[in-house]
This record gives structure tokens, sequence and C-alpha cells, in this order.
């Protein structure tokens, strides 16, 4: 699951080229925008009643102590994976599960013993030199003293920058020798109500940054960053063009429950507005945008956004309708990533 993204300054670049008759398509709508979502978890501890009778309330206590700390024990295990995954050490990983263990991948391809998964893995590594996982344990049920059921999400990132691969697993743990060890664990495609907005965001997390487009009669500063919680993408702009009054605005872009899509909302200073539905293609995602410009027509467009490396995109429109009228398309341009901060005027 690669993915970037993007949704152009629809309302702004239309506002300029239409009302004021430009013919030349403007380099401006080369903004970009991105919202994502953190999925926000709490827990609570509840107070257990106290038993009036102290000889049948300690082994209780007890009891409770030792099933938290193999708990504990357990979450340690998923930790130590994840660290050794992250250092690309395949001989650590390995010796997370038993001599005997079972792998089950997504595909549903079936390893087996310690060795063939410390292979399988030196193979991964070499192949994504760069990859990182992130592993969430959802739930631990211990069902004997030996023996445990886990169950949690990974978010696979085999390239940076690019969207994770997201995955529910389940695992059987044993403890061997005063040790937890996975002996058998299967991966699953995850459903979607698992994945958290941020999930669903992260195709257009190589967005964040600052981006300068400099043409002759033309200047568009962005700065794309996500907001507190995690779950947006917030990006301000600001559109400079000779001989007109410049404009600037704010787009923020997330996860939209109900259509159970990728949306933005752009807002310019002007009073100009739009709402966009994203959707990737390939490579390339497409944004249908409506809204309505500063002269209260509305206005309605098709862009498309395509990642060329880390610090190059593209950028094209189509479809482009103001008031009631079409508009001519604008060919795609080419925004590159600013080292430094552009300065919003």
């Amino acid at each position: 699951m690669l993915s970037p993204a993007g949704s152009r300054v629809l309302v702004l670049s239309q506002h300029f080229h239409d009302r004021e008759s430009m013919n030349h398509p403007l380099k401006t709508s080369s903004t970009l925008v991105i919202a994502t979502g953190v999925f926000l978890a709490g827990w609570a501890a509840f107070a257990q009643p106290q038993d009036k009778s102290k000889d049948k309330a300690a082994p209780a206590k007890k009891a409770a102590d030792v099933k938290e700390t193999e708990e504990e024990a357990i979450r340690r295990t998923a930790v130590a994976f994840t660290t050794a995954y992250n250092k690309h050490d395949a001989k650590a990983v390995s010796e997370q599960f038993t001599p005997k263990a079972e792998f089950t991948d997504e595909d549903g391809n079936l390893i087996k013993g310690r060795e063939a998964i410390q292979q399988d893995f030196a193979a991964m590594f070499a192949k994504y030199p760069e990859c990182k996982i992130e592993v969430e344990v959802a739930s631990i049920r211990i069902l004997t003293p030996n023996v445990a059921i886990e169950e949690g999400i990974v978010r696979g990132h085999p390239v940076p920058n690019e969207a994770a691969n997201v995955s529910s697993y389940v695992a059987i743990d044993v403890k061997v020798d005063g040790r937890w060890l996975t002996a058998s664990v299967s991966d699953f495609e995850a459903d979607a109500q698992a994945l958290s907005p941020n999930d669903h965001l992260q195709e257009l997390a190589w967005m964040v940054g600052d981006w300068l487009d400099e043409g002759p009669e033309s200047t568009v500063k962005s700065t794309c960053r996500w907001d507190a919680s995690g779950n947006y993408l917030l990006h301000d702009f600001f559109l400079r063009i000779v001989g007109r009054d410049s404009i600037s605005g704010s787009m923020r872009i997330g996860w939209d429950p109900l259509t159970q899509q990728l949306k933005s909302w752009t807002f310019n200073t002007d009073s100009g507005y739009s709402e966009g539905l994203w959707i990737r293609i390939g490579d390339e995602w497409l944004v249908k945008s409506r809204g309505v410009n500063a002269a209260g027509e509305a206005v309605s467009a098709a862009s498309v956004y395509r990642l060329i490396d880390n610090d190059t995109m593209t950028w094209r429109a189509s479809d482009r309708v103001v008031g009631g009228k079409p508009q001519d398309d604008v060919p795609e341009n080419v925004i590159k990533r600013h080292t430094s901060p552009p300065k919003i005027d």
C-alpha cells in the first residue's frame, strides 16, 4: 500500500483564472494538502470490591497480579520483536519464535521453523533496506499459565514516506523455560473498521513539508503539517500573481467516516470555499472538488496529483467549470519540495 495524495486549491486558481479572464494556466494550483488521523485510545482502572474475608481476598489479588505480570511480559516480547525488526536483525527476530514455530502471512504462505523464519526476514530486509514496522497489541488472553492468545495490528512501512501496509494478526504464545515465545502467528488483511483515520491518511503523509512553486508571473508557497491530534493534514497556502491581489487560505484533509473516503475542505481568505473527494488510481490521486468562489459562482474541477519522488510531484486539472461555463484544462505542472520553510506572507 503505497500512496501519495494532494488536493489542489481549486477555488483559488479558478477565482483568479476565471474572474480575471486570464488565458494561461496558473501554476498556482500546485499547492498541496492532506489530513490524517491518529487513533486515540483511553483506558480506565476499575476498583474491585473488597472481600470481607482477608483469607479469601489475598489469593484473589495474587492471581490478578500474576496475570498482569504475564500480560506485561508478553507485551515486552512484542516490543523486542519490533526493535529487532526495525534494526533489521533477522536472527533477533527469529529468536522471538519457538524452534518449530509457524508463521502465515496475509497471502496464506506458511513458513515453518525458526531457521526458515530467520531466512525469510533476512530476505525481506535485503529487499527493503529501509523498512520499519509498528506493532499495536490490542488484546492478550491468558488461557493457561503457559499459553496465551495475542491479537493486534501491524503497520508496515516498506519504503519511507509511503503509506503503511496495515494488517491484523493473531498469535499463540507459549511460555518456555520462563520466557514467552510465539509458537504460531497468522497475518490477515486489516478490517476497514480496524483502521484509524491516521491509517487511512498515511498515503498522503509524503505531502508533509514545505513547497514552493515560482514562475515568471506567479508564486505559490505552501506548508503542510499534521494537526495536534494527528487526524488531519493541515495545509496553508499563499498565492501571488503579478498585477493582481494576492490570496491565501487553508485546507484540511481527513477521513470521512460517512462516505468512507478521504475528503478535503478548503477555505480562502476571499470567502471562497470547496470540498473535495480523493480517489487513488494507481500512482495518481484524483480529487473531485466542488465549491463557491468569492463572486458566489459555483465552481468544480478534477485535479490529479502524481508523486515522482520524495521531493517532486506533478499536478494537472481538467473538467473545470465556473458559473456553469466550461474552462480550459490546466496542463501538468512540476512542483518541488522547498528545503527551507517558505515564508507565508
